[in-house]
């Protein structure tokens, strides 16, 4: 392994090493206002430096949220910087997901005809490193208009026929345009690790990208057959067209159970098991449970820098999630030990 690869394997644990730890989201759990959190967080050695110039007092939710994912974006665009090897690529992924996140929250507000909202939500930060108009996109005032704004980008193709469609019909089916942005998503990511690794480091990588995939589809058949009734063959059409534990046989057994501890046998029973006998009370937390201990595991043991900035990436993303779910509570009234059973630990 080269020293470059030494340094950034190094260097990210290094980093994950400065995660909140189980103490503090005890800490946090207990607090009663995002001031009360802001301040906590101003004290830790991950947030502190982002959070030097913020007077808890005054701040906001989305002030505080915006800042937060920023400072994990730094650290991200500094990781770029000091990588000269092959993970390197990865940072492209993250603005891409970034923007995928963006372009949807766009257009549901073009949907709704709320834009403000998605103005004051909008990361300045990424519009540095997107090609994007995202504020004039979420500004739009038609879907044709949307269209127009997305042509000559990379989402042309993916997004800009369903745009067409919802003009004529006067609905646009969001669920199906985030299925096809992430479907095109990773199967770019899918096809950067068969082109650019070989051997175990390959290998390696692209199981822990298809476990990730696994899980949101698992999420996905929840919700179809819980939440809508949608049927197991229909439900099918709603998944991402990547798999890699998850046979047409078990996707067929998850699309028709609603009971989360049957689930989780079931995915224990491939290979994708929790680290506690306590099963979630949701399906969300369970897939993101098993995402965290698998992720966990390659940061610690595995010897490809790729594979470690992956699951690096990953990590602090489940960090910035279990923030903004304690904030979340906190909002609705929760007491801390259920917003501590809400969080992916």
């Amino acid at each position: 392994m080269s020293f470059a690869s030494n340094a950034v394997i190094a260097k990210a644990r290094a980093v994950c090493g400065h995660s909140l730890t189980a103490e503090d989201y005890t800490q946090l759990t207990a607090k009663e206002s995002v001031a009360d959190v802001c301040a906590y967080l101003k004290q830790t050695e991950r947030y502190g430096r982002a959070l030097s110039s913020v007077n808890p007092q005054t701040v906001h939710r989305g002030q505080l949220e915006t800042l937060l994912r920023k400072s994990l974006f730094d650290i991200f665009e500094r990781f770029h910087s000091f990588d000269q090897t092959k993970s390197r690529e990865f940072f492209n992924f993250i603005v891409t997901q970034l923007e995928i996140e963006q372009v949807l929250s766009a257009l549901q507000s073009v949907a709704s005809g709320v834009s403000m909202s998605y103005i004051a939500a909008l990361p300045v930060f990424l519009t540095e490193h997107s090609g994007l108009e995202l504020g004039r996109l979420g500004m739009a005032k038609s879907y044709a208009e949307a269209a127009a704004l997305l042509r000559g980008t990379r989402y042309e193709k993916t997004v800009c026929p369903a745009l067409v469609e919802a003009e004529s019909a006067g609905t646009l089916n969001i669920g199906e345009i985030e299925r096809r942005l992430y479907t095109e998503f990773y199967l770019n990511m899918l096809k950067n690790a068969e082109k650019e690794y070989k051997g175990a480091e390959k290998k390696d990588l692209k199981r822990l990208i298809l476990g990730v995939i696994d899980m949101r589809n698992v999420v996905t058949l929840f919700r179809c057959a819980r939440l809508f009734g949608i049927p197991a063959d229909d439900a099918k059409g709603a998944l991402l067209p990547f798999k890699r534990r998850l046979s047409d046989e078990t996707i067929e057994r998850l699309a028709a159970e609603s009971d989360i501890g049957k689930i989780a046998a079931e995915l224990d029973s491939l290979g994708y098991g929790l680290n506690s006998q306590n099963i979630p009370a949701t399906v969300e937390l369970l897939t993101d449970r098993i995402s965290l201990n698998d992720l966990k595991k390659k940061l610690r043991l595995s010897q490809s820098s790729t594979v470690v900035y992956f699951a690096f990436v990953e990590l602090l993303g489940f960090e910035l999630k279990n923030i903004k779910t304690i904030i979340e509570g906190i909002r609705y009234g929760l007491d801390g030990a259920q917003i501590l059973e809400m969080l992916v630990v």
